[in-house]
């Protein structure tokens, strides 16, 4: 068996197999046009690699995705040394072939040539629907993962907020936002969150409906930023940083009334170390522990500390 990079054909290939596990709401054609879109956004052109493990004859027997993202590690002068991280995607073996151990296997030798082709590899990470054991032989290791839900609200989403924002706002709404205060963390571009809402986009042409009217809100020095999630009618928050309690809620109200008014189910926030005091004192908040996306995170140097506190906000998934 050996490692290698998928063709643009073998991308298709495999798009049309994947079909069954990634696009059910969606027609074949619909996925496919999905899948070339994808790819073809900014962040995903320039930084996503398709992987397949291949039997000696060349068959396909398992295969995944990466997307290289920003990451810094403390130095022990406390200066942040900035490498990459790879987010794992799509990691699929066919019904036929499962059982023999080719995920296993893809991973090992993944994780192998990450570290051979970055000399400045940190970690790969990976959002499991399947629990954490098949990665966990991998070397991964499963962080926290709750989830904090919220009610969309009627009113006026401007309301209690500075502004909302746009989706051509992200690179200044990022550059607000204040890093992780850990040893080790990742964090995304503007073209990587924005991946996020070319999802938003293309879903809702496939699927007919009304985009959201804004893509994040600021409150004095705070920032949210959030996308629409179709399959599961909610929006979605991609980054938070909310300096109070105060904060929290002005900008969740702005998410909940966005969300009221594009015909969404609830407004959905990934927990990171320290906010939950903040997000507990929002009226009406739900914390409850996240069922799949569980995050796993495998260092690829040994000086990159392996901790379940690591903060994942949710622009992070893949």
């Amino acid at each position: 068996m050996k490692l290698v990079l998928a063709s643009e054909s073998q991308k298709t290939e495999r798009d049309l197999v994947t079909h069954s596990a990634w696009g059910v709401s969606l027609t074949v054609e619909g996925y496919l046009q999905r899948e070339r879109r994808l790819r073809a956004q900014r962040w995903a052109h320039a930084e996503m690699k398709t992987w397949l493990l291949c039997a000696d004859d060349g068959a396909a027997l398992a295969s995944c995705e990466t997307f290289r993202m920003d990451s810094f590690l403390r130095a022990p002068d406390g200066a942040f040394a900035q490498g990459d991280s790879f987010g794992i995607a799509s990691v699929f073996t066919e019904e036929r072939l499962r059982g023999r151990g080719y995920a296993t296997r893809l991973m090992d030798l993944l994780a192998a040539e990450l570290e051979r082709i970055s000399p400045r590899a940190q970690s790969a990470l990976l959002f499991s629907d399947v629990g954490a054991p098949l990665y966990q032989r991998s070397g991964y290791r499963e962080l926290d993962a709750w989830d904090w839900s919220f009610a969309p609200e009627p009113g006026e989403p401007s309301e209690r907020v500075d502004r909302l924002l746009s989706e051509k706002e992200l690179g200044a709404a990022l550059a607000r936002m204040r890093h992780p205060e850990a040893p080790f963390f990742l964090w995304p571009t503007a073209d990587q969150v924005d991946w996020h809402i070319e999802r938003e986009r293309i879903y809702s042409e496939l699927i007919p409906r009304p985009r959201p009217e804004a893509n994040g809100a600021m409150a004095g020095e705070s920032t949210a930023l959030w996308y629409m999630m179709s399959r599961y009618s909610a929006l979605i928050v991609a980054m938070f940083d909310a300096r109070s309690a105060e904060d929290a809620t002005a900008l969740l109200s702005a998410a909940r009334r966005v969300a009221h008014r594009a015909g969404l189910s609830k407004v959905v926030v990934w927990e990171e170390p320290g906010m939950g005091s903040l997000l507990s004192q929002v009226p009406g908040a739900v914390r409850e522990a996240r069922d799949g996306s569980l995050p796993m995170l495998r260092p690829l140097r040994p000086e990159v500390p392996l901790s379940p506190a690591t903060p994942i906000p949710r622009a992070l998934w893949v």
